[in-house]
């Protein structure tokens, strides 16, 4: 079965192999960049869990004191004003791809922060006996768990900081309390936690990849951009050059008396220089150039001269002059004199004529 995409499948596996590649560099900037994402993520939903707290209180507030309650407030709003604090701190340092490993254990300090807030919320508040509060309990950390699988998977370490305190508190005082549906659902619990921990590590390894893919292409799209600078400056210094040699040989054409034309087959054309047009009594690049052009300058009877000499060379001499006269009304005399030769392709064809014109003696 043909490829109809063009690409060959050794051609495909080796840029997936390239891309993969990716993965094992050890670059500064994907993990830069990995904090910068997990900062942004996190921002939002680091305020959406509050009226959950305050639920909480009201739901569980037979096992909570008012020291419970402010203790709480206060320990996640810590964590959550410290993880602004230290994202307004990134966000203005410069440059940011140096420190990654130390703003990365920072983050990770702020969510253990937060997670030990709802850990130390699910052990006050866990219900001896009351398995519906106890399966409310579970619902809640599962949705908290999810959430923060979401947001902070870019960054394993916070992931992992967070679940792990949010965890452990329930977890020990379900085992303690030694209540057969909290065990079961503790040991779902923690199937949960492996589960979500894959998930983590896929999304985090899609993370990353999708960085470092993107930091590549945008070295890439540098190199192509400054190779666009190098080559337009190199242009515009060949440009100049050539105006230059054009504007010398123009020069020296005026100063010689002499002035060429050429003509080439593919694509037909033919060119004039302006001391040609001046030599035949016309303004420079006045009317396009042709033969027809040429013979209306010419004396009608050595019109036959100046296309002889045309012809021939189209027919491949390789060298040929004629002297001829213009049709001036105010010197009738005046003669010129034209030298051409032709030159050959590969297939012994006619490709290009070059001539001269040029004042003659009467």
């Amino acid at each position: 079965m043909d490829d109809q995409s063009g690409i060959s499948p050794a051609l495909l596996q080796r840029l997936m192999d390239d891309d993969e590649s990716l993965l094992d560099r050890h670059d500064p900037k994907v993990e830069a960049l990995l904090i910068e994402r997990l900062y942004h993520n996190s921002f939002a939903t680091r305020y959406l869990p509050i009226p959950m707290l305050f639920g909480a209180f009201v739901m569980y507030k037979e096992y909570l004191t008012w020291w419970h309650i402010a203790g709480l407030t206060l320990l996640y709003a810590a964590g959550t004003f410290y993880l602004d604090y230290q994202r307004d701190r990134y966000t203005n340092s410069a440059p940011l791809i140096t420190g990654g490993g130390d703003w990365g254990l920072r983050f990770t300090f702020g969510s253990a922060i937060t997670g030990i807030t709802w850990g130390l919320l699910g052990w006050f508040c866990y219900p001896p006996g009351d398995f519906a509060l106890q399966a409310v309990l579970g619902v809640a950390w599962a949705g908290l768990l999810i959430s923060a699988m979401s947001t902070r998977a870019v960054h394993l370490p916070a992931f992992y900081a967070f679940m792990i305190t949010m965890s452990v508190p329930p977890y020990a005082r379900a085992i303690l309390e030694g209540e057969p549906s909290a065990i079961y659902m503790s040991f779902f619990g923690i199937i949960l936690m492996l589960s979500l921990s894959f998930v983590a590590q896929v999304n985090n390894r899609r993370e990353r990849f999708a960085i470092a893919l993107r930091l590549r292409n945008a070295n890439l799209i540098g190199d192509l951009d400054r190779a666009r600078v190098v080559a337009e400056s190199s242009r515009a210094e060949i440009e100049r050059a050539y105006r230059g040699m054009l504007g010398e040989f123009a020069a020296a054409q005026r100063l010689s008396g002499h002035g060429s034309w050429s003509w080439q087959t593919a694509p037909e054309q033919i060119g004039w220089s302006d001391e040609f047009y001046r030599l035949l009594g016309l303004a420079p690049q006045s009317c396009p150039a042709a033969l027809a052009a040429w013979l209306e300058r010419v004396h009608p009877d050595d019109r036959d001269i100046v296309r002889g000499h045309y012809q021939r060379l189209r027919a491949g001499a390789a060298r040929d002059h004629v002297r001829f006269r213009l049709n001036d009304r105010d010197r009738a005399d005046r003669f010129l004199q034209a030298l051409g030769e032709s030159e050959r392709d590969a297939d012994g064809q006619v490709a290009r004529i070059h001539g001269i014109l040029q004042p003659a003696e009467n």
